[in-house]
């Protein structure tokens, strides 16, 4: 029996988008597991805008990744790579500044990331995500990875800072702190009660997106993921990249890929996909990035569910006799 044909039959993911109820928590969990390479500089920063964000384990300061670093970067691909194609994305919509309501079901992301609107009383409305982002941690030490490089603040001419008396402004220098290029960090996505459609655009998201940090627009392509495992449970396993790493600071034996895969097995026995049948699925969720009429396919089924389970939350209000019109 073909593996998703299985899960579906063990009840550990819906086929169709159609057969969610999107009301209801199901208790249905997948885990993502995923080694994320860097392949150029990048830059993760605290509150320090030229340092990066650490914490002491095992005695050692290492680099620290919040979930949301990769879930901004991710949601912003996704965003870009529908827009693509006409109509996929409502035409108005700007993430984080809607004020219609309405909107929000109208963007196929909305089921998967969630979503808020910005607008007062009636529009005010929410949807929550789907999709959980694990912190990754450096099994490295902080100094080993990380190269400070020495950067500039230009005047408005074009050139240097510069005090009177000629001598570089004091305020003119400043140097970043970067993690290097060829850094393995595990990290895991988890998704709550989806189809087949969500899980999907999902991996083609996380496969897709390349920049990640602060300073892309001028780092450019900073990151590769690699997608190694997929779990299938009823309840979610507790699997993070901190309970693997805390593994291997112990033992000082870091093997990413093997880490993430044995202990998934270990949990999920045949409900993980790995391997050959997971280069299988990868490869075809790969060629959904050009395929326009199967995106299109999979927003029309999504958006029409949305509407439908959260059509009372959603829809406009009748007006009553003798109420003026909404001007909106």
């Amino acid at each position: 029996m073909d593996f998703f044909e299985n899960i579906y039959e063990k009840g550990l993911l819906t086929k169709k988008v159609d057969e969610l109820d999107l009301g209801k928590n199901k208790g249905i969990f997948v885990k993502i597991g995923i080694i994320s390479e860097t392949t150029g500089f990048l830059i993760i920063r605290n509150n320090d805008p030229t340092e990066t964000t650490s914490e002491d384990f095992y005695g050692q300061e290492r680099v620290v990744i919040p979930g949301s670093k990769w879930r901004g970067a991710e949601r912003t691909y996704s965003l870009s790579l529908f827009r693509k194609f006409k109509g996929l994305i409502p035409e108005g919509y700007e993430r984080n500044a809607i004020e219609k309501k309405d909107l929000l079901i109208q963007n196929p992301l909305t089921a998967l990331f969630g979503d808020s609107s910005i607008g007062a009383g009636s529009e005010a409305s929410s949807v929550a995500s789907r999709i959980y982002y694990d912190w990754s941690y450096s099994f490295e030490r902080l100094a080993l990875i990380t190269e400070r490089i020495t950067h500039n603040t230009l005047s408005e001419t074009g050139t240097i800072l510069m005090e009177k008396n000629g001598e570089v402004a004091s305020n003119a220098l400043y140097n970043t702190q970067y993690i290097k290029p060829g850094i393995k960090f595990i990290r895991f996505v988890t998704l709550e009660n989806v189809s087949k459609e969500l899980l999907d655009i999902a991996v083609l998201v996380i496969l897709g997106t390349r920049r990640y940090g602060a300073r892309t627009a001028i780092l450019g392509e900073n990151v590769f993921n690699n997608i190694v495992a997929i779990g299938f449970s009823r309840k979610d396993r507790p699997i993070t990249s901190y309970t693997i790493l805390s593994e291997a600071w112990e033992t000082e034996r870091y093997e990413p890929e093997k880490m993430i895969v044995d202990k998934m097995r270990s949990v999920y026995g045949d409900n993980l996909l790995a391997g050959d049948e997971l280069k299988s699925y990868l490869n075809s969720v790969s060629e959904l990035k050009n395929d326009e009429s199967k995106l299109r396919e999979y927003s029309q089924a999504i958006v029409n569910k949305m509407k439908s389970d959260w059509k009372d939350r959603f829809e406009k209000k009748k007006r009553q006799k003798g109420e003026k019109p909404n001007e909106d």
